[in-house]
């Protein structure tokens, strides 16, 4: 999911003339994915032994990826339309804060989740 959400990520940044729709299209479709998967992610990490810290964080990344969407819509619904969004930058930067925030913490799941699945996860009580 690390990789689909940095490609999803680059399609958005990639500026080729005359396949810009189809890159927005793309980005869409991948985002809808990664929704699934995140949910998908979330439910199966309840099912297990992890430590609780991986689970909340996986559950704030699901939560996270929900909100994506609503913004997303109100973007490309501007950019369709030419609505004149008020304050579409903003709505802007929090659709790439967010999105840097879920890859973010995609990645600190997928690490600590294997790390924890090998037995490198321990506590350095002593």
């Amino acid at each position: 999911m690390v990789w689909l959400a940095f490609l999803q990520i680059v399609l958005v940044t990639v500026d080729v003339p005359g396949f810009k729709q189809h890159l927005v299209y793309g980005h869409t479709t991948l985002g809808l994915v990664i929704v699934a998967l995140a949910h998908y992610n979330n439910m199966q990490i309840k099912k297990t032994n992890a430590p609780n810290r991986l689970k909340r964080i996986a559950k704030s990344t699901a939560i996270l990826v929900t909100i994506q969407p609503i913004f997303g819509v109100i973007i490309l619904l501007d950019l369709m339309f030419r609505l004149n969004v008020p304050l579409i930058g903003v709505i802007t930067f929090f659709h790439l804060i967010t999105a840097l925030a879920i890859i973010t913490q995609v990645a600190s799941v997928a690490t600590a989740y294997d790390m924890w699945e090998e037995k490198e996860y321990t506590s350095s009580k002593t």
